[in-house]
């Protein structure tokens, strides 16, 4: 799966869940990544998206990982 569709999808589930805001500093940050990839972001958005968003985009993928293969 292309980094962009994975992103995208991870974002989308986010959302959903309640997780992420659509108007949070979060979600433009993850927005940032698909559409330009991580080097475009400063020092402390790297961070934020290292330390908080790489670990949630992690635990919703393997949650619907461990979803799908129990259906």
């Amino acid at each position: 799966m292309s980094r962009r569709i994975f992103l995208t999808t991870a974002l989308d589930r986010l959302v959903d869940e309640g997780q992420i805001s659509r108007r949070s500093n979060a979600h433009r940050i993850i927005k940032l990544v698909i559409e330009n990839g991580v080097t475009v972001l400063d020092d402390d958005q790297r961070t934020l998206y290292d330390n908080e968003l790489i670990p949630k985009i992690e635990d919703v993928q393997i949650l619907r990982g461990a979803t799908a293969r129990s259906a």
